[in-house]
C-alpha cells in the first residue's frame, strides 16, 4: 500500500475538525506513513493504524495491541482510548471518511485518469472488461475482488504507484450519500453508470431514488470528465440531468443497437467482429460500456476483439461448470430482480432437456408493498420450460408458492444441498443463484466435491 505524508494527514484532520493528542511540530511533517485498518498486520513506526468501527467489531479496541507491535500513529473514533505519550493520535467521529479523504490526497499525487464504475448489476463484469481493454494499451490498476465500498475504494486508490498509467475503480452502495463520499477518493475522469434496477430498493424506496444515488458518483470529477451511461436502462433522464448538473459535458450514451449480434458468442461493433464466452445477451451492455470507455482512451478496438475471446467470468459469477454430466450455471455471488430474470431467460433458452432453477432470496429488495419474489415465480411460469424450481429462504417462499412446475422449498442453503444433488444428471442445466448473504457457496462447494 502506498504511503501518505503526515502533512496530508494533518491537512485532512483540520478539514474534519479532528482532535489530536499533541502539538504537531515540523519534525513530524516529513514522515511518510503506510495505513493499515487491520490490527493483525505487522506494525512499526512507519505505519499508521486507522480504526474502523462496524456493526460487529470495533477497531478502536485493538489500538493498544498495535502500539505494542510498534505502531506510533493512530486515527481513532473513541477518544476515551489513551495511548502512551510517544503515540500521535487523531480523534475523529468518522474514521472511514477520514480514510476516504486521505485516499483523495494520495490520488492527487498521480496525474493519471481514473475510470469509476457503478450500477445495479454487472458492474464487476464491466470493471473487468474495461480493465481488460485498457490493458491492451496501458498499465492499468483495477479494483480487486469486491473492494467497492467506502473502505475498499480507498484501499484500491492506495494501491496506485508510479508505474500505473490508468486505473479502473468499482464503486458500490446501498444507501444515499455513499457514492458521494466515495467520489471524493476517486476524483474520476470517466464515470460509467451501467444500469439502474430495483436493487437495495428496501433502503432507497424507489427506482428514481436509486438513480439519484448512482448519480452521486458524478461528484468530484476532474475537469473535462466523461460520463458513459447505458441508454437502455431505467431513469436515463435522471442520470443525464445529474451528469450535466455536475458540469460533465462529455456524455456518451451506450445504445445496445450499436452492437450487431451474429450468434450467442459473436457480435459486430463498428465493423469489427468480436467473439466471447459471456453468458446471455444482457452482458453485451457491459461489453459496450467497456468498449465506449476504451474508445475514450484511444484503445485499438481490434486489440479489444483479440483479447475478449480469452475473458473468463470470475468465481461464482455466471460460471458454467459440469458436475456428473449436469451443466451448473454458478451465479451465486449476488442477485436482484433484473439479474435473476436475465439468468432465467438464459436458462430457458439452453438446449438441455431438463432445466432446474435453484433460487435463493434477493436480499434488500422487498418493501412493504413489493412483490419481486412473487413476480419471479410468475416469470418462471411464463417461460414454461423450466422443469423444477428449488426455492431457498424466507422471501423465496413466494417463488415456491407462485410456480406451477415441480417445486421444493427449504429455509436455508444447507438444507437444500441433498435435493440439489438428486438432480445432478446428464442432459440437465441447473441455475444456482442468490444474494451473497444467502450463503449459496456452500451448495457449490458441496457439489463440486462430488467431482473429485
Amino acid at each position: 500500500m502506498g504511503k501518505i505524508s503526515l502533512k496530508d494527514i494533518i491537512k485532512v484532520s483540520k478539514e474534519l475538525n479532528a482532535d489530536c493528542n499533541k502539538v504537531i511540530t515540523e519534525n513530524y511533517e516529513n514522515n511518510n506513513l503506510e495505513i493499515s485498518t487491520d490490527s493483525r498486520d505487522s506494525f512499526d513506526e512507519n505505519k499508521l493504524f486507522l480504526a474502523i468501527k462496524g456493526e460487529k467489531f470495533d477497531g478502536n479496541k485493538f489500538a493498544l495491541e498495535t502500539y505494542n507491535k510498534g505502531c506510533r500513529y493512530f486515527i481513532l473514533s473513541d477518544n476515551t482510548i489513551k495511548l502512551p505519550d510517544d503515540a500521535l493520535v487523531f480523534y475523529t467521529d468518522d474514521t472511514i471518511f477520514f480514510f476516504i479523504k486521505l485516499a483523495r490526497e494520495y490520488r492527487r499525487i498521480f496525474n493519471i485518469p481514473i475510470v469509476s464504475i457503478t450500477g445495479s448489476c454487472g458492474k464487476t463484469t464491466t470493471k473487468e472488461l474495461t480493465h481488460l481493454f485498457l490493458s491492451t494499451k496501458y498499465k492499468a490498476l483495477k479494483t480487486e475482488g469486491n473492494f467497492n465500498n467506502e473502505i475498499g475504494v480507498p484501499k484500491t486508490i492506495f494501491n496506485l504507484d508510479e508505474s500505473y498509467e490508468i486505473a479502473v475503480v468499482e464503486a458500490g452502495m446501498n444507501h444515499r450519500n455513499e457514492l458521494l463520499r466515495i467520489s471524493e477518493a476517486i476524483e474520476a475522469n470517466t464515470v460509467i453508470i451501467n444500469n439502474v434496477e430495483p436493487v437495495h430498493i428496501s433502503y432507497l424506496g424507489s427506482i428514481e431514488n436509486i438513480a439519484y444515488a448512482k448519480s452521486e458518483l458524478f461528484n468530484n470529477i476532474k475537469e473535462n470528465a466523461y460520463a458513459v451511461i447505458n441508454k437502455n436502462t431505467n431513469c436515463i433522464d435522471i442520470l443525464k440531468k445529474e451528469a450535466e448538473k455536475n458540469n460533465i459535458k462529455n456524455i456518451i450514451e451506450a445504445d445496445i443497437k450499436e452492437i450487431i449480434k451474429k450468434d450467442d458468442n459473436t457480435f459486430e461493433y463498428k465493423g469489427i467482429i468480436f467473439k466471447h464466452n459471456l453468458i446471455g445477451d444482457f452482458n453485451l451492455h457491459n461489453v459496450l460500456s467497456a468498449l465506449k470507455t476504451a474508445e475514450i482512451y484511444n484503445v485499438d478496438l481490434q486489440k479489444c476483439a483479440d483479447i475478449l475471446i480469452d475473458y473468463v467470468s470470475q468465481k461464482n459469477r455466471m460460471q458454467i461448470i459440469n458436475i456428473k454430466g449436469c451443466n451448473i450455471i454458478n451465479d451465486c455471488y449476488n442477485s436482484n430482480p433484473a439479474a435473476l430474470k436475465n439468468m432465467l431467460n438464459f436458462l430457458s433458452q439452453r438446449k438441455e432437456s431438463k432445466k432446474i432453477a435453484v433460487i435463493g432470496d434477493m436480499l434488500e429488495t422487498e418493501t412493504e408493498n413489493s412483490s419481486y419474489h412473487k413476480d419471479i415465480g410468475n416469470i418462471i411460469n411464463e417461460l414454461k420450460n423450466i422443469n423444477i424450481v428449488i426455492s431457498v429462504g424466507k422471501h423465496s417462499k413466494d417463488i415456491y408458492d407462485a410456480v406451477n412446475c415441480e417445486k421444493y422449498y427449504f429455509i436455508d442453503a444447507e438444507s437444500a444441498i441433498e435435493k440439489v444433488k438428486d438432480f445432478l444428471e446428464d442432459d440437465t442445466a441447473m441455475l444456482i443463484k442468490a444474494s451473497l448473504g444467502m450463503g449459496f457457496e456452500i451448495i457449490i462447494n458441496e457439489i463440486m466435491g462430488l467431482d473429485k
